[in-house]
């Protein structure tokens, strides 16, 4: 009897203590306790338990989760691997190396001034956009704009018998733009032809053959504060009428022999403000005249639909060297949803001087400048010697209503009103005259994009 006691207490005892001491499995204890037929006697069969055989166990049982976390980290190599491949697919077809959209434009426009009859234009327009992915950091891209006239059925830029004649053009744009943009560590860089806008395009709004570097730098509202500096070469009227102009004062037409300089600042300063400064400096190279224009204007959001902004410029030209600015929108049209539009207010007084590159933006017509003149003068047989120069205008101050309304995804209709004065200008004298003439110029314009 004692010696079965013994077995069958200290043999259980060293088996858990053991199991305690070194990690042994419960199933290697329950091999020691297993009995025969209930007799009580220990299983003859059965392998001693050994501090040697438990720690063979737990060797073999490391190896075993080894293998399972090296086989792990190769399936998920295979899986990140496939991960990267479907994200490849997905930016081509995303995201395709070389993608091409546009827009087209039917457009009619009519303008009238005092006691000169003005133009009635019907024209339509295409514009191709090919951009051609490089790879991650650089891309290139181009424009292509082409118009025909639908009252005359000229294009914009057929001769059609020569320089200056009926329905020519002295300049051509069948490849608007043409640049590569790119990163360099953290600037963005814009080198070819490309189109330079000041804020709001007041003081700039043209093509430049040059480079393009612009930083942003992070806000607490959310938006970079963006500078970007330009430098190139531009086509330019800005020196018409200028008293320092000792080339020809009278000459109406711009040079393209003209190099810009331009340095813009949008800076956010709240939630919905921002502040735009644009710097610029035009220099002819035939004679080194030069002149600089600096403006200062803000935008800013009202509430959820009303948009504000505003802005002054000034030159250092002797005249015709100051304009402002002030725009009020309700809502906005965008084209990817339907049923949206807006409707705008716009108030200026623009002149001459303070842009750097046309005579007046925003589609206001001097009659001595621009794509209209022959048209013009075609219209107006009994001007003085069919010139229509008793109406040069220096200056603009109106208004202009607009409103813009999306009927389907991807189109847009846009409609407005401009009227006001145009300050009448001598161009010898470098001055206006003081006489103000009425101008109104009306657009409507259906635009498809695809």
């Amino acid at each position: 009897m004692k010696k079965n006691f013994l077995a069958y207490g200290l043999v259980p005892a060293l088996a858990l203590g053991t199991y305690g001491t070194v990690g042994a499995q419960p199933l290697a204890a329950a091999n020691v306790m297993s009995e025969q037929g209930g007799t009580g006697q220990v299983a003859a069969a059965a392998e001693p338990v050994t501090q040697e055989s438990l720690q063979t166990l737990h060797k073999e049982l490391e190896q075993q989760l080894y293998q399972a976390q090296e086989l792990q980290k190769r399936l998920n190599a295979q899986l990140g691997s496939l991960e990267k491949r479907m994200t490849k697919v997905e930016k081509k077809t995303n995201e395709p190396r070389v993608d091409i959209h546009g827009y087209g434009r039917f457009r009619w426009d009519k303008q009238h001034f005092t006691d000169f009859k003005g133009t009635n234009r019907k024209s339509v327009w295409l514009n191709l956009f090919v951009n051609h992915r490089i790879n991650e950091r650089w891309s290139f891209h181009s424009e292509h704009e082409f118009e025909n006239s639908l009252s005359t059925n000229h294009g914009a830029y057929e001769p059609d018998g020569g320089f200056e004649k009926p329905g020519g053009k002295k300049y051509s744009r069948p490849v608007l733009q043409l640049y590569a943009d790119g990163r360099v560590g953290d600037v963005n860089v814009k080198l070819g032809r490309y189109y330079l806008q000041s804020p709001y395009k007041f003081t700039f709004d043209e093509k430049i053959d040059g480079w393009q570097a612009s930083y942003g730098i992070p806000t607490r509202w959310g938006r970079k504060a963006n500078f970007t500096l330009n430098s190139g070469n531009t086509y330019s009227k800005v020196f018409y009428g200028d008293t320092e102009n000792k080339l020809d004062i009278w000459a109406e037409g711009g040079s393209g022999n003209v190099r810009v300089l331009s340095l813009i600042g949008e800076i956010p300063v709240a939630k919905n403000t921002n502040i735009n400064t644009h710097y610029g400096r035009i220099t002819r190279r035939n004679d080194n005249l030069r002149r600089k224009t600096f403006s200062l204007g803000f935008d800013t959001k009202l509430n959820r639909d009303l948009k504000f902004w505003a802005a002054l410029a000034k030159s250092d030209s002797n005249s015709l060297n100051k304009s402002h600015v002030l725009q009020l929108q309700y809502k906005e049209a965008r084209a990817d949803i339907p049923g949206s539009f807006d409707i705008y207010v716009k108030k200026y007084l623009q002149r001459g001087h303070t842009g750097m590159t046309n005579w007046f933006n925003d589609d206001i017509v001097d009659p001595t400048h621009g794509d209209y003149i022959e048209e013009l003068k075609q219209q107006n047989p009994d001007a003085p010697d069919n010139k229509p120069w008793q109406y040069r205008a220096g200056e603009f101050n109106g208004i202009r209503i607009g409103a813009d309304f999306v009927p389907v995804r991807n189109t847009k209709l846009l409609v407005n009103y401009t009227f006001g004065k145009q300050g009448l200008f001598d161009a010898g004298q470098g001055k206006l005259t003081g006489k103000r003439n009425h101008y109104s110029f009306f657009r409507t314009q259906w635009e498809v994009y695809f």
